[in-house]
């Protein structure tokens, strides 16, 4: 499934693939002209769209309000998937208005919290936020640095100049890690982590 918030639905519409339907949410603050017109051409509430095989479920939020799109979308992923493990990929969450990246991250991490049998959310652009295991193939030589908000968070990493079991005792002490072979394996094991590559 995807879900789109806001704006960044004139990237979608660049890089549109093979999908039946996606989810969108937002106040429409970052909307462009041609995104609006594609939304009111494609939204389910349309009953002369184009396409019958493909739609938007829109999701109008009130302009004045002190919390992201974003955060709604995970609310809504949370209520319809809090019985599995999940992996989300985000897309053009970082970048840009710095407070609005650290809501995205946060919200992320709020987000992580909450999933009783884990999952890692995966930004484009460099950060992993994970409660489970997860492996970094075709990083040879690829610095990183994990982090938690956690005191003595625990955590494994494979193939790494630090290797090992660890507990991040400070908030720097993931600092400037690199990989060593070819596939990299984190696993947290008391905390949610944040890794940045």
């Amino acid at each position: 499934m995807i879900y789109v918030a806001d704006g960044a639905l004139k990237h979608f519409t660049k890089i549109k693939k093979n999908v039946k339907n996606i989810i969108w949410a937002g106040d429409q603050d970052s909307l462009t002209k041609t995104s609006k017109k594609y939304l009111d051409k494609y939204s389910i509430s349309n009953k002369n769209r184009i396409s019958q095989d493909f739609y938007i479920k829109d999701i109008l939020l009130e302009k004045n309000k002190n919390f992201s799109d974003f955060s709604v979308l995970l609310d809504m992923i949370f209520s319809n998937n809090s019985n599995s493990s999940i992996f989300i990929e985000v897309f053009f969450g970082l970048g840009g208005r710095r407070d609005h990246e650290m809501a995205n991250i946060l919200e992320a991490e709020r987000f992580i919290s909450k999933l009783p049998f884990g999952g890692i959310c995966y930004f484009h652009g460099g950060i992993i936020i994970s409660s489970v295991e997860f492996e970094i193939k075709k990083a040879n030589k690829m610095n990183f640095s994990i982090f938690s908000k956690s005191n003595n968070s625990e955590l494994e990493i494979s193939n790494a100049i630090y290797s090992g079991h660890f507990s991040l005792e400070r908030p720097s002490h993931g600092l400037s890690n690199q990989a060593c072979g070819n596939t990299i394996s984190v696993k947290p094991k008391s905390s949610i982590i944040s890794f940045y590559f």
